[in-house]
């Protein structure tokens, strides 16, 4: 199977295919038929119509690093950075090292920024090894700011990162209040972070084609309408996705360009390639046994008009997040926190043995539907959570990921 980007719904591009690696596959075609009510001697029912005809299916496959990751784009409605961000140590303000939010200062052309800077007002440049455009999380505690921002450049010899007008809209008035000038020194605990992706509003569909017998079937319209990501304790790494198409057509032509190979990298285990997972900051005392998140468009659909049976359009919907945890039951942080409704930020990190992998976030998650139980004798007692995603408290993003490169495969 392969698959590439469409520019215009529903139709092919002719350009590069992705190739994909997988372990199995279920497309198919649906067809929707109606029949008149009429009333005849014999007493049968009518003539059927076609009415619709909807492809759908599930592509399944081991999680190796860059395979998927144009079709998670897909879910996600969104793009990634250009270079990998994971790598990149993340910027801590300090008493010597501080960061201020501005906006609409002119020697940044107006543009909404950071800078560092020390003490006496010189320019740090901190941002020197970043590359030039990217996506961060700007977090500080103290002031309740958790920013999620594309930023479009740098100035000030590598001590600013600028930011489209407006990507700061939802601290305006934290500025206002606290600072002057339209300027704002953070506090001494703010971090800058890259990340590569974060849930936004971009509409993606693809081509997906699989080849058999020297033909083709065509896939176009597909909407990636969920990802589902799997560690299990004692198996490889798993993902699906889910995508509903206009239609399936068969093509005597191979229309791609070029196919792409699939990217090489080994499949992630869970042994030492599962580098653990953190809840608001803090990993659970017990081995975490069973993750899962799953991405997902909810309230999606394809349209249909007049004229043909396939699909017009597609309804997007809005993305969602949840999952599930287990691990061997330590201590009551986790319960208490589930029944007080806390709510904060969920990482999980696997890599591959080349050191090259994902840090998975849920950037203000909920525990829910706490379990603490045996599942028969001689076992282990176990905790259980599903898992909740929220956006931010200022209405930000509500999962992000971050590829790790050069991470050692040391497990947890």
């Amino acid at each position: 199977m392969d698959f590439a980007l469409e520019t215009l719904y529903a139709t092919p591009p002719t350009g590069n295919y992705q190739a994909l690696r997988i372990t199995g596959e279920t497309f198919s075609r649906a067809q929707t038929t109606s029949r008149p009510q009429e009333i005849n001697d014999l007493k049968q029912v009518s003539q059927s119509v076609v009415t619709q005809v909807q492809a759908s299916g599930t592509i399944s496959g081991a999680l190796s690093s860059g395979t998927f990751d144009d079709l998670i784009g897909g879910v996600m409605g969104a793009d990634w950075a250009g270079v990998p961000m994971g790598s990149i140590p993340p910027i801590t303000a300090s008493a010597a090292q501080l960061i201020q939010i501005s906006y609409n200062q002119a020697s940044n052309t107006g543009l909404d920024a950071i800078w560092a800077h020390d003490t006496s007002g010189a320019g740090l440049p901190i941002f020197k090894s970043w590359p030039n455009t990217g996506y961060v999380i700007i977090s500080d505690p103290v002031n309740k700011v958790s920013l999620f921002a594309q930023y479009i450049g740098q100035a000030n010899e590598n001590s600013t990162l600028l930011f489209a007008k407006g990507a700061f809209a939802s601290v305006y008035g934290l500025i206002g209040d606290k600072g002057s000038n339209d300027m704002l020194d953070l506090s001494a605990q703010t971090s800058v972070r890259p990340l590569d992706i974060f849930n936004s509003g971009l509409d993606k569909t693809f081509t997906i084609r699989k080849k058999l017998l020297g033909k083709f079937l065509h896939y176009p319209g597909s909407l990636i309408t969920q990802v589902q990501i799997q560690l299990q304790q004692g198996q490889f790494g798993t993902i699906s996705m889910d995508a509903i198409c206009a239609d399936e057509v068969k093509s005597d032509t191979d229309i791609a360009s070029s196919v792409l190979a699939a990217p090489g990298g080994k499949v992630h285990n869970t042994v030492n390639n599962f580098l653990g997972a953190t809840i608001n900051g803090q990993a659970p005392a017990g081995c975490v046994t069973q993750f899962t998140c799953t991405l997902a468009r909810d309230g999606n659909g394809n349209d249909y008009g007049n004229g043909h049976a396939s699909a017009c359009g597609v309804r997007t919907g809005q993305f969602t997040a949840s999952g599930s945890i287990e691990f061997y039951f330590r201590t009551w942080d986790e319960y208490d926190a589930a029944l007080a409704g806390t709510q904060g930020q969920i990482v999980v990190k696997s890599v591959d043995d080349s050191g090259n992998g994902y840090a998975f976030m849920f950037t203000n998650a909920a525990l829910r539907n706490a379990k603490i139980n045996t599942s028969e004798t001689n076992q282990t007692v176990k905790a259980s959570f599903d898992i909740e995603g929220n956006p931010t408290e200022d209405g930000g993003p509500t999962f992000a990921i971050f590829r790790l490169t050069g991470v050692a495969a040391t497990g947890s």
